[in-house]
């Protein structure tokens, strides 16, 4: 776990980042999110002190990070960054290599590391290890990226608009894949974003930022329905927040018994996806299948729009 308590950033007496706390449960991710100026950003690097605190405490397991020295701190944290920092004269291999081989790892344990993440990353080992940074497409370096933050095994994951540079196809499967690995590995995730879908889309727990304070901490329905203040509900968007209250909602939640004809979705799919398919198709109900398969019964348009106006 996490503990961060009265974290503060001064410079020349001006205070960007104001007293914050909050504790990050282990294997979860945690999104901050706030407009440019916010704090977030600086907030993110105090964690693993490439930013020193004015005042404030980060303990990690318990142990306070000032008794740490700074570069074993970095060490035991990955770093994911938007344009992926990779060094530019090293192959991927040595780039995802470069903190386990300070660690002292040794050769045949680094390369099934290395190994291990590009698969896990869904990247063809034996095509991308020997490749240098600029014979990767935008979306091959970020992944790459996300593989050397995660190739120590660090207690912790900080990630600072790391989809950022990335066009939305690209992007929503980076995020889909972010979700996927964290959720296989356990990972404790903090991560910066300036965008609020992907905070709903990727977050256990949304921290809304302002003026350098955290204005609201909660998971994303609460954000979505029970926003803080004037700031957290225009960052959400009023127009949005139906759509976005969907999108955290399985169907199998809405499943009603019977029958239906057509096209099935399946039960773990959002009520955002059962929406959009049912306005692209025409139809008004759903077929529901499990993940075996199997007809688990349907879903109605009506308790998509009962659903969204819980929120509107």
């Amino acid at each position: 776990m996490i503990r961060i308590e009265g974290l503060t950033k001064e410079y020349a007496g001006n205070a960007v980042v104001r007293d914050v706390s909050m504790e990050i449960e282990a294997a979860t991710i945690t999104v901050i999110v706030g407009t440019s100026g916010s704090g977030k950003s600086t907030f993110l690097r105090m964690i693993n002190r490439l930013v020193e605190p004015t005042r404030g405490l980060v303990e990690i397991d318990g142990t306070d990070t000032r008794e740490m020295k700074a570069y074993e701190l970095r060490r035991r944290i990955g770093y994911a960054i938007q344009d992926h920092g990779l060094f530019p004269h090293w192959t991927v291999a040595r780039n995802i290599a470069t903190v386990p081989k300070l660690l002292g790892w040794d050769r045949k344990k680094i390369d099934a590391r290395v190994h291990e993440l590009l698969e896990l990353l869904q990247l063809d080992p034996d095509e991308i290890a020997p490749r240098y940074p600029h014979q990767l497409s935008g979306g091959q370096a970020q992944r790459v990226g996300v593989a050397r933050a995660l190739a120590a095994r660090p207690d912790m994951l900080l990630m600072d608009e790391p989809f950022g540079a990335l066009d939305p196809v690209i992007r929503a499967k980076a995020q889909a894949d972010l979700k996927s690995i964290q959720e296989r590995l356990g990972s404790t995730i903090l991560l910066v974003t300036h965008d609020m879908a992907e905070a709903i889309r990727l977050g256990d727990r949304i921290a809304v930022m302002s003026e350098g304070r955290v204005e609201q901490l909660a998971p994303p329905a609460e954000i979505l329905t029970h926003p803080a203040s004037d700031n957290v509900r225009n960052l959400v968007g009023d127009d949005d927040r139906p759509f976005r209250y969907l999108s955290l909602i399985p169907v199998s939640e809405r499943t009603e018994e019977g029958t239906a004809e057509g096209t099935p979705i399946a039960a773990d799919r959002s009520l955002y996806d059962a929406l959009a398919e049912m306005i692209w198709s025409g139809r008004e109900v759903l077929p529901v299948v499990g993940k075996d398969g199997t007809a688990r019964g349907l879903v109605r348009r009506g308790a998509l729009l009962d659903a969204a106006r819980s929120v509107a």
